[in-house]
């Protein structure tokens, strides 16, 4: 079963998910990254994988085409973990217990800036190491805005703040300065790997790094989303 829900922020804005299962099991929360949204493969297979397993999940949109939804030319990546802190106050005060997050690309940075790390556990799919890389932009005075160019980029604008932030951000960093349960996930045949190796050198105990052979940045490849969602499950449930 699935429902859409809505969580209010500040300045009448607001955040659109869409939540399985019922919140008297564990709860998996999903994060997307640079440009991506809720239905992506590995997020819409994702709910139904763990449904069967015993988990509900809820997938959101840190930016959307709701006129109340936040854009992406107005957002940085510490205005997107001050919003994943405000998805995981909603569902612990609906009286989730137990309940984890996992981050993919720039969605794992989302997760390592959050302020409260509410959470029992995390994964990280891929995160990005070096958002600098990720945002490679030139500057349009016209509409004070930098548009990306970097590679595979097809065509949008981010704000100044978010540039600025990315520049400067080393999330690799970050990771330390979170004690909770980590699983370090790398595509075999991604330009991550040795990101994630760092990741994983500067996470605290208990964490776990696993490569997912013959795959790329999304997981497209044949078994490739089936091999990610079982480590998942398998660290996930350790922590129930």
């Amino acid at each position: 079963m699935e429902k859409t829900i809505k969580i209010p922020l500040k300045n009448s804005k607001n955040i659109y998910g869409i939540l399985r299962g019922d919140l008297s099991s564990p709860l998996i929360i999903f994060v997307h990254g640079f440009t991506g949204h809720k239905n992506e493969h590995q997020f819409f297979n994702a709910a139904r994988f763990f449904e069967d397993k015993g988990f509900s999940t809820f997938r959101f949109d840190l930016y959307g085409w709701e006129e109340d939804a936040r854009k992406l030319e107005d957002c940085t990546l510490s205005l997107h973990g001050q919003d994943l802190d405000r998805v995981v106050d909603f569902f612990r005060k609906e009286g989730v217990e137990k309940l984890f997050v996992v981050g993919h690309s720039f969605g794992g940075v989302t997760v390592l800036l959050s302020k409260k790390k509410d959470f029992d556990a995390m994964v990280l799919w891929e995160a990005s190491d070096n958002p600098s890389k990720v945002t490679k932009s030139k500057y349009v005075t016209e509409l004070d805005k930098y548009y990306v160019t970097a590679e595979a980029s097809y065509g949008f604008t981010i704000g100044k703040e978010m540039f600025e932030e990315t520049q400067t951000l080393n999330p690799r960093d970050l990771i330390k300065k979170i004690n909770k349960p980590s699983l370090v996930v790398v595509a075999g045949n991604g330009e991550l790997v040795d990101g994630g190796k760092k990741f994983f050198k500067n996470a605290n105990e208990p964490k776990k790094f696993v490569v997912i052979p013959n795959a790329t940045h999304c997981f497209d490849e044949d078994g490739a989303e089936e091999n990610l969602f079982q480590e998942t499950l398998a660290w996930f449930n350790k922590f129930v």
